[in-house]
């Protein structure tokens, strides 16, 4: 029983990451109408800057800022200038993916040849232990789990309760019309490269800091989680991809509590592969289906 308990416990903050990835893989797509399956690698460019800036004596939580923020200007360089070339050359969705695969591959053995392959350890306070219903969290813990809760409640007033979320759904929807209506579809197109890129970042500094460690396939191995978790809940549905991402994280955790746990990824692709047969569209979402790619 308490090993159940504590793998729900733990299942929690893998959600909490889990959602802030997805919540941004799931707004990158339905915005841009590009799978970037390259999201994993950039989780790690995000998790390598937060260990470098730790080693230059700043405090964790500061380098998961600046590793958050370095991911979205790179996400932005990156739609600007590849993905907006061939949208210009007319790229349909396959081909943007197998773009972003060639990307992801290019940084994961830049970073591979960078750091030799070897895995790198966070060394930080974790704060104390506090026990939730039986559960036990470390401060740091706790931190990752109220970030991830202001992120989704930030980003769905954003998305409902504001002009530019208007704008944003609006564009996803169509962007052709919301064009014509005199919405600066480029100007939140560049807008969203960037915020999603900074949520891409911010779960891979999280991760990392979950996990203590980095090595240069940190994020691509975390990318079926998020598969899953945006297919569950739908491209778009931004809260309830965090409610998918809470259900898969405990799924995952307590099927590990009895022994499954070397199945972990098996059980993401199988979640994944079953919505895709059943409802390909998710739960709650659309699976927005643009004529164009927008970079």
């Amino acid at each position: 029983m308490h090993l159940l308990v504590t793998s729900i416990g733990f299942g929690i903050v893998q959600a909490a990451i889990l959602s802030i990835a997805a919540i941004g893989f799931s707004l990158q797509f339905g915005m841009t109408n590009v799978l970037n399956l390259a999201y994993g690698s950039f989780m790690t460019v995000g998790a390598f800057t937060a260990l470098l800036t730790t080693e230059q004596g700043l405090s964790i939580w500061v380098g998961v800022v600046i590793g958050s923020i370095a991911v979205g200007l790179l996400s932005l360089l990156v739609g600007r200038v590849v993905i907006r070339r061939f949208a210009s050359r007319g790229a349909r969705l396959f081909e943007m993916a197998i773009v972003s695969v060639a990307i992801g591959l290019i940084i994961d053995y830049i970073m591979a040849a960078i750091t030799r392959s070897e895995i790198f350890q966070f060394v930080f306070p974790l704060g104390g232990n506090h026990d939730v219903v039986g559960m036990i969290f470390t401060s740091t813990q706790l931190y990752i789990v109220a970030t991830a809760l202001a992120t989704v409640a930030v980003l769905e007033v954003i998305l409902h309760r504001t002009k530019l979320g208007i704008g944003i759904r609006a564009s996803a929807a169509n962007g052709q019309l919301a064009r014509a209506s005199g919405i600066p579809t480029e100007r939140v197109v560049r807008l969203t490269w960037f915020v999603s890129g900074m949520l891409c970042g911010l779960g891979g500094a999280l991760l990392s800091v979950s996990y203590l460690s980095v090595s240069f396939v940190t994020g691509t191995n975390f990318l079926p989680y998020i598969l899953a978790a945006v297919v569950v809940a739908g491209i778009g549905a931004i809260g309830y991809a965090a409610l998918a991402s809470l259900v898969l994280a405990l799924v995952i955790q307590i099927a590990g509590s009895f022994g499954a746990g070397s199945f972990n990824v098996a059980i993401a692709v199988g979640v994944l592969l079953l919505m895709l047969l059943v409802r390909p569209r998710g739960f709650f979402g659309e699976l927005w289906e643009k004529s164009e790619a927008m970079g």
